[in-house]
């Protein structure tokens, strides 16, 4: 993930951290947030073309995985 936030402008970095916010403090209603299909607890935000794939699981949020949106995105989930 580190190198993902290398290539991030400031702007992107900026988006990508008010999304974080606010998932961690469970106010996501206005984020496009979706449950990724054959999961039961993991799910996946979008701010422009980054995607956060993040789990809910006993109360507590894991990001997973921070990426560009291509082919392999949603791959391993």
């Amino acid at each position: 993930m580190g190198k993902l936030l290398k290539k991030l402008s400031t702007k992107e970095r900026e988006q990508l951290q008010e999304v974080l916010v606010l998932i961690i403090s469970d106010d996501a209603s206005s984020l496009d947030i979706k449950k990724l299909k054959g999961t039961d607890d993991i799910y996946r935000a979008r701010t422009g073309d980054i995607r956060i794939i993040f789990q809910k699981r006993s109360g507590e949020i894991f990001v997973l995985e921070v990426s560009r949106r291509d082919e392999s995105t949603y791959k391993d989930y």
